[in-house]
């Protein structure tokens, strides 16, 4: 969801002769199916095709590669620390984050290679900073993450970054930030989740419905923003708007659609990753079917395809630097 940043001056040429070459139709196709088997938690799968964007020197195709090695192998393998070094010489913040962090297996082994985690943490901070002033809000949330203080954060969600509004929602949601008038943190908390959803930002969408379920919000607006979040392509709205449209149970006002119902959750259940997805998929469908009738599964079986063709792909909006 987050793209990436220039490193420094000294790579200029390095940079611009990888990150300015165009991938051919096919590596492109790959560099995006492995994208979007990525984003649903196939990080198996995902690896053969972000290979082939990553060889042809794609720096989003490298980072996404380093870490479905390291997250399928539940550390940072030497292939994974390779190709986030690839893409932090082309200016990755997150992979020089990845690259200083204090939980590789090769700093526990001492056997790391090649830059210090110091040396990369000083590079991406410089860099990040430098594009912070421009106005540039991916690199201010960098820096909150890199532990440079809230204030960054807030920044780049009053600048009207959907990531910045809805992760600066949830830090508050958390505790953290100060707010000395009762009742201001929660009245933040619905800012910022309302912003980020209205900037179309899934995840923010999707816990901006969870807080007007929480807090007292009309049906109708939980109802609204649960299909909106689900049209999207968001597994876990997906999965709640399926089985509220099939009213097992219906809390929303959302009218029954036994069809629709059947054809999202019978893609849920297609899918190959992980998380909840696939299985809520599996144990929700034979719930749909019993209140439905053969001709009827067969029309949600092609409304699933249909659906495919014109709505992005489900995704879990995996954060660049999570996990």
């Amino acid at each position: 969801m987050i793209s990436q940043v220039v490193i420094s001056i000294v790579l200029t040429l390095f940079f611009s002769s990888f990150a300015l070459a165009q991938l051919t139709h096919e590596q492109q196709a790959a560099k995006d199916k492995g994208l979007v088997l990525y984003n649903q938690s196939d990080w198996y799968d995902s690896q053969p095709l972000l290979r082939i964007a990553a060889e042809a020197g794609d720096r989003t195709a490298q980072y996404y590669l380093g870490e479905a090695i390291r997250l399928s192998s539940w550390y940072t393998t030497t292939e994974a620390r390779k190709w986030y070094e690839a893409a932090a010489e082309q200016g990755d913040l997150y992979a020089m984050l990845r690259l200083s962090s204090k939980d590789d297996l090769c700093r526990v082994m001492e056997t790391c290679t090649g830059k210090s985690g110091e040396k990369w943490r000083e590079h991406a901070l410089k860099i990040a900073r430098e594009r912070a002033g421009k106005g540039d809000t991916e690199a201010m949330i960098v820096l909150y993450i890199a532990n440079q203080g809230l204030a960054w954060l807030e920044k780049a969600a009053e600048a009207g970054d959907g990531f910045g509004q809805y992760l600066l929602a949830s830090v508050y949601e958390s505790g953290k930030g100060w707010f000395l008038i009762p009742g201001s943190r929660e009245k933040a908390i619905g800012k910022w989740f309302k912003a980020s959803a209205e900037n179309g930002f899934s995840p923010g969408m999707y816990l901006y419905t969870n807080f007007l379920y929480k807090h007292g919000g009309s049906e109708a607006d939980v109802g609204y923003w649960l299909k909106k979040t689900a049209e999207a392509g968001h597994i876990e709205a997906m999965v709640s708007y399926a089985l509220n449209i099939a009213h097992l149970p219906e809390r929303y006002g959302l009218p029954l659609d036994l069809v629709k119902a059947y054809g999202l959750t019978y893609m849920l259940s297609k899918l190959e990753g992980g998380g909840v997805g696939p299985e809520d998929g599996k144990r929700n469908l034979p719930r749909i079917a019993e209140k439905m009738n053969e001709r009827q599964i067969q029309q949600g079986i092609a409304f699933a395809k249909e659906w495919e063709k014109t709505h992005p792909p489900l995704s879990y909006f995996a954060p660049a630097y999570g996990y």
